[in-house]
């Protein structure tokens, strides 16, 4: 069983069960915040005004990924497309220690379906390095979210 959300923001995904809608985004507006299993905290961002193609999506990611690597002294794990079947997904994936001093990673997700763009931010705790980055979670997760 899964959880279904249609946002306002112009998408719809089908998270897995369990899935915590968070009332208030701390993300701020035009963002929409959902808590998973396993501590993963999962962004929607619509900034379909800035960005107005796949190029420019794979630039928002890049961008987006600036704030863990500068503010966070984090390092980048991988990057590339996540070759998820009908959309251009990019995403740059960032190892860092949040300020409570965990590991974590986050990954910055340009999603370009439909003619339409949406941002992704997934954050999730740094396990171990033979299992770190989790590229089929993270697939899984962005494949879930449909751009209207």
């Amino acid at each position: 069983m899964s959880v279904h959300i249609e946002s306002p923001l112009g998408f719809t995904a089908d998270f897995p069960e369990h899935t915590q809608v968070l009332e208030d985004s701390a993300a701020g507006p035009n963002t929409e915040q959902y808590g998973l299993l396993g501590g993963v905290l999962v962004t929607v961002i619509k900034d379909d005004t800035s960005v107005t193609g796949a190029a420019q999506a794979n630039g928002w990611a890049h961008l987006m990924s600036g704030f863990y690597l500068e503010d966070r002294a984090g390092t980048i794990l991988t990057e590339g497309e996540l070759n998820v079947p009908g959309k251009s997904s990019y995403a740059v994936v960032v190892g860092y220690t949040d300020p409570t001093g965990e590991a974590r990673v986050a990954a910055t997700v340009g999603v370009w379906e439909n003619n339409r763009f949406i941002g992704v931010v997934v954050i999730w705790p740094y396990v171990n390095p033979e299992i770190e980055p989790r590229l089929g979670m993270l697939k899984e997760i962005v494949a879930s979210i449909s751009v209207n």
